[in-house]
C-alpha cells in the first residue's frame, strides 16, 4: 500500500510567485517576499499588570516593551504593540523560541500567551514605491514624517484587518495578514503594486 506523507503549504503557494511583474520600470518599485520559519505569538497583559509584564519582559529579552503602536527587536525576537495590554510578539531561530518559554514561564499569572503561527502570515513589502502601493488601500498615515522605522499600528489594509510595522528606511514594512485573508489580500496587493513593477522575491 502507498505511503502517503502531507506537506504544509504555503498561504501563498500558487499566489505569489517568483518573477517580474506589473509596470516594467527600472528599478523595481516593489519587492514582495513571505517571511518563513516564523512563530507568532500574541501575549495578553491582565488587568492592571502591564508594567509588571514590561519589567519580566526587560529581564528576560532585555526589549523595552513598547506601551503603544510601536516596534522593537532584537535577535530574532521582535514585539509589536497591538492594543493596550496586547503585543504580537514575532519569533525568528530556536534560540528566539527559548527566550519566549523563559519568558512564558516568566510571565505566568501576569499575561497569556497564544500562539498565532497558523492564524497569521507574515509578507514583507518593500522598495520605493512600497509606501505608495500600501496607501492605496491603508487607513494610516504612512508618510515619513508620520509613520517611520519601528512604527505600527493594526489597521484595515484592503478592508482585511492587518498589524503593519515600518522595518527600515527603504522604506521596508511587514504584515501580518489573517491566513485565511490572504488570497484576497494578495488580489489587491498585486494590483496595486502592478502600476509601480514589482518583483516577487
Amino acid at each position: 500500500m502507498a505511503e502517503f506523507r502531507l506537506q504544509a503549504l504555503s498561504p501563498f503557494t500558487g499566489l505569489l510567485k517568483l518573477g517580474r511583474y506589473g509596470a516594467h520600470l527600472s528599478p523595481t518599485g516593489v519587492t514582495l517576499s513571505e517571511r518563513t520559519g516564523l512563530a507568532l505569538f500574541v501575549i495578553s497583559a491582565g488587568a492592571g499588570k502591564a508594567s509588571e509584564v514590561a519589567a519580566k519582559v526587560l529581564a528576560v529579552t532585555g526589549l523595552e516593551l513598547p506601551m503603544g503602536p510601536k516596534c522593537v527587536s532584537k535577535d530574532g525576537f521582535a514585539l509589536i504593540g497591538t492594543a493596550p495590554g496586547q503585543w504580537l510578539a514575532v519569533v525568528e531561530g530556536k534560540a528566539p523560541l527559548g527566550i519566549l518559554a523563559n519568558l512564558a514561564t516568566g510571565l505566568k499569572g501576569l499575561a497569556t500567551i497564544v500562539d498565532q503561527s497558523d492564524g497569521k502570515v507574515l509578507l514583507r513589502i518593500s522598495g520605493p514605491r512600497a509606501r505608495d502601493t500600501l496607501a492605496k488601500g491603508c487607513s494610516l498615515d504612512l508618510h515619513p514624517g508620520i509613520f517611520k522605522t519601528g512604527s505600527a499600528g493594526t489597521t484595515p489594509v484592503a478592508l482585511i484587518d492587518c498589524v503593519i510595522w515600518q522595518v527600515d528606511e527603504t522604506p521596508t514594512y511587514d504584515l501580518a495578514i489573517p491566513t485565511s485573508f490572504v488570497e484576497s489580500f494578495c488580489s489587491w496587493l498585486t494590483a496595486s503594486a502592478a502600476e509601480y513593477g514589482y518583483t516577487v522575491a
